[in-house]
């Protein structure tokens, strides 16, 4: 015999049923179909009875009946209606003499409750009855409540097996039948319930009893997932697993199997199937003893919600005995179930969790039982809500070195905090307590490090749209699909902001959706610190923030990302060149928080300048010198100026080609260089400030104090005759101008220089930098890094390669 159970949605309307219907016609020996109530209708009759203690439940009452008889009326043809609507009529009418009681009593007690809620089986496994028989599948109908016995809690009864057992021992295995599932009886034969999804035990129950071949639970899922779908897009579904860990996953939140009911089909070894009632030709899920097919270290990550963390400390738990005994006898002395327990070895604390409805009660009865010990011996008891149970999940987690580690690591360079651990002797299940905040991305980040290491997701947020920033979003998008293909990084960007607003989409913008930025489509947002509240809340795994700006502004919130463990990638120079103790402390934040801060481009553009010097310091060596010629700006000009095109017209040919900022007084005053070459010597080891390094001033007297760019240049071209002298000086002695920053066994200078033809500066095109190190290692002949330094496309090329840095970084 097999026992074939169908869930809510399975017969929660015609056309599902219909699909019932040629499911059940392919069985080629007895059956026993239980039945759950018309998908709804349970919720229904709870708050029927709710209501009825206001007077308010006529119309729902009504909504019932009116339900049952639209699908009695659909299901049959008129002449094999009649049976079905007066059982509707009968069991509605039974329904509002329970409900008028319960209005003038103004008492709705649990077994009253129960009665109600059982009327949804009653009258779903009656109509589909009548309607197999009307489709030519001859079943029989099988009261459960008088078969299956159950006592207790009239809403989550227990079942008592033996009785149950010796009253099946009447049923006649030959035949199929159709049941009702989630009802029992008690010794008294009052109705009572088996708890919420009690249908799925009551298939369980029967087969146990009735020593059935096999279970299939049909629902509209493919069997169990790795992962909850609504919290996972990219599940799979698991195509066997051990009865255990079935449990475990159904325990901890995977609602596809109600957990009593694994119990009694693993006592008598009897297989259970998962199948989906809308896709029958799917496999589903297997669940038996062996797990011999599947050789996953994880066989999945489940969550359970509206957790509650107790703690109970103090120096008086410590070597006591009989603590630990206390605890747990006062918190079921208050009917309160424990879910996961956490002791410190030091004895002096117990940390459990349960469900957030419990915690009010054994907060009291803890504070009750240790009354005479809380204030001296005992702290006062902690109670924090809002919490998650998210736990790993698979027989052959055991002895696997490194798995948890591996698990940690993801949540904590994604910014979850793990509150607590629990791990049983079993090691089939790995437990860590987070904030409930953290649930949708702590779920993420754990199924996608360990079932989805082919492709890595990395939400970008990028501030900047200007030069290097549209180059940068042009890139990311043409080399999206290399990446996902070459690297398995999937790069979403799912922000862009402006100075002013900022797009966004949860699951990623189209390149055509950036169009929105500059338009009333875009959203506004008051600062950088609350652009960056913004990003933090959409509470992102492997998120980055691009930083395409030079703004002040966007540098003074990275502190704030970065404490959320959100790393940071940027070519703005302004962080790097901060005061000495903001930058230390930046650095010093970035190591603590577990997170990257990638600024190679802040000098150099793309070249591998700073992760070079990084590198010589990493193996040993010691930096004693460096050359630079590190604006591509100020390069360009001094390499095209000639004495016969006038220097106020390379200047405004550099800034309209993009090699200046928009104001060619940063570039031309100096500052720019200064912060690269403070930067490096940062790099370098040596703890300067902006005030300590030296500039010679290249440029007329007075011409940076203009009050704006086009006076300025008024000055620069009335000073003609200046620059002419300083490049015919040159000249006669061979040379070439540039402006070299140099550092020089901790002293920094910047200065426009006579470069001789000897020298590898010499020979700089372009907006080509050049760099020299002089080490321990090279101490004569330096290591030069040479190449193109300035231009949007290349600076957003060396970006990205950071972020892609970033995102190989933990995979």
């Amino acid at each position: 015999m097999l026992l074939i159970k169908f869930g809510g949605s399975s017969v929660g309307s015609v056309e599902n049923l219909q699909r019932v219907v040629q499911i059940v016609k392919k069985q080629t020996e007895p059956f026993i179909m239980v039945v759950s109530a018309f998908s709804g209708v349970t919720n229904t009759l709870q708050s029927l009875g709710e209501n009825a203690l206001k007077n308010t439940h006529q119309p729902i009452l009504e909504a019932l009946k009116e339900r049952h008889f639209t699908m009695a009326k659909s299901l049959l043809p008129i002449h094999r209606q009649t049976n079905a609507l007066v059982h509707i009529g009968k069991t509605t009418l039974a329904l509002e003499n329970l409900c008028n009681s319960i209005s003038t009593l103004g008492e709705l007690s649990e077994r009253t409750q129960a009665r109600i809620m059982a009327q949804g089986e009653l009258l779903s496994s009656f109509i589909i009855g009548e309607y197999l028989n009307q489709e030519g599948v001859n079943v029989s109908y099988l009261p459960s409540e008088d078969y299956i016995v159950a006592q207790g809690d009239p809403l989550n009864a227990v079942v008592d097996f033996s009785q149950t057992q010796l009253r099946m021992q009447q049923i006649d295995t030959e035949v199929s039948y159709i049941a009702p599932g989630y009802i029992a009886a008690n010794p008294a034969g009052e109705l009572v319930v088996l708890g919420r999804g009690g249908s799925d035990y009551t298939a369980s129950i029967y087969a146990y009893c009735l020593r059935a071949k096999q279970v299939e639970l049909w629902s509209d899922v493919n069997g169990m997932q790795n992962a909850n779908p609504k919290l996972v897009k990219n599940t799979k579904v698991i195509s066997q697993m051990s009865y255990e860990e079935a449990f475990e996953m159904a325990y901890f939140g995977a609602k596809v199997i109600y957990p009593p009911a694994i119990r009694p089909a693993m006592e008598k070894k009897i297989p259970v199937l998962l199948l989906n009632t809308l896709a029958p030709e799917e496999k589903g899920t297997r669940i038996h003893v062996a797990t011999q097919g599947h050789t996953d270290k994880v066989l999945g990550v489940s969550t359970l919600s509206d957790i509650s963390m107790i703690t109970i400390s103090g120096i008086g738990l410590a070597g006591t005995k009989g603590s630990a005994r206390r605890v747990f006898q006062a918190l079921e002395q208050a009917d309160v179930n424990v879910i996961l327990i956490t002791q410190s070895c030091s004895e002096q604390s117990i940390c459990f969790g349960i469900k957030t409805s419990d915690a009010q009660s054994a907060k009291e009865a803890l504070e009750r039982e240790f009354a005479q010990e809380i204030g001296s011996l005992i702290n006062p008891i902690e109670r924090t809500d809002n919490h998650v149970i998210l736990a790993l999940i698979g027989d052959n987690m055991n002895h696997q070195t490194g798995l948890s580690g591996k698990v940690f690591s993801a949540l904590g360079a994604n910014g979850v905090n793990i509150q607590a651990i629990a791990q049983g002797a079993s090691e089939r299940n790995i437990s860590v307590v987070i904030d409930a905040h953290d649930e949708h991305k702590a779920v993420n980040v754990v199924h996608e490090r360990l079932f989805q290491e082919v492709i890595k997701r990395v939400h970008l947020f990028i501030i900047g749209a200007g030069n290097v920033g549209g180059q940068f979003i042009d890139i990311v998008y043409k080399q999206q699909e290399y990446f996902r293909q070459q690297y398995k990084v999937d790069l979403r960007v799912v922000m862009v902001a402006n100075s002013r607003q900022y797009v966004f989409a949860d699951e990623g913008l189209s390149q055509e959706a950036l169009s929105l930025l500059s338009t009333s489509g875009a959203t506004p947002y008051a600062s950088a610190e609350a652009l960056a509240e913004l990003i933090i809340a959409t509470n992102r795994r492997n998120s980055i923030v691009v930083d395409n700006t030079a703004s002040a502004q966007v540098a003074a919130i990275y502190p704030q990302l970065i404490r959320k463990s959100i790393s940071v990638v940027t070519c703005n120079k302004i962080a790097g060149s901060a005061p000495l103790e903001q930058y230390t402390a930046l650095m010093e934040l970035v190591k603590n928080q577990n997170c990257d801060f990638q600024y190679e481009t802040s000098v150099g553009a793309a070249l591998p300048i700073i992760k070079t010097l990084q590198n010589l310091r990493l193996s040993g060596d010691t930096i004693h010198r460096i050359d630079a010629v590190v604006s591509g700006s100020l390069n360009f000009i001094f390499n095209h100026y000639n004495a016969t095109t006038p220097f106020v017209e390379i200047v405004k040919q550099a800034q309209k080609e993009g090699y200046t900022e928009p104001d060619p007084r940063i570039d031309l005053s100096g500052l720019d260089v200064i912060r690269k070459i403070l930067i490096l010597s940062r790099e370098a080891g040596y703890r300067k400030e902006m005030s300590e390094v030296v500039f010679e001033s290249f440029l007329p007297e007075k011409s940076l104090e203009t009050p704006s760019v086009e006076a300025f240049y008024k000055v620069l071209e009335e000073n003609e005759a200046f620059f002419q002298d300083l490049y015919h000086r040159a000249q006669q002695k061979g040379a070439k101008l540039n402006v070299v920053a140099q550092l020089l066994e901790g002293d920094i200078k910047v200065s426009l220089q006579e470069i001789p033809a000897s020298s590898p500066f010499y020979q700089l095109d372009g907006k080509d930098n050049i760099v020299a190190f002089y080490t321990d290692m090279y101490p004569t002949e330096p290591l030069v890094i040479k190449g193109a330094g300035a231009g949007a496309k290349v600076t957003a090329s060396g970006v990205l390669s950071d972020v892609m840095y970033v995102a190989n970084k933990q995979k």
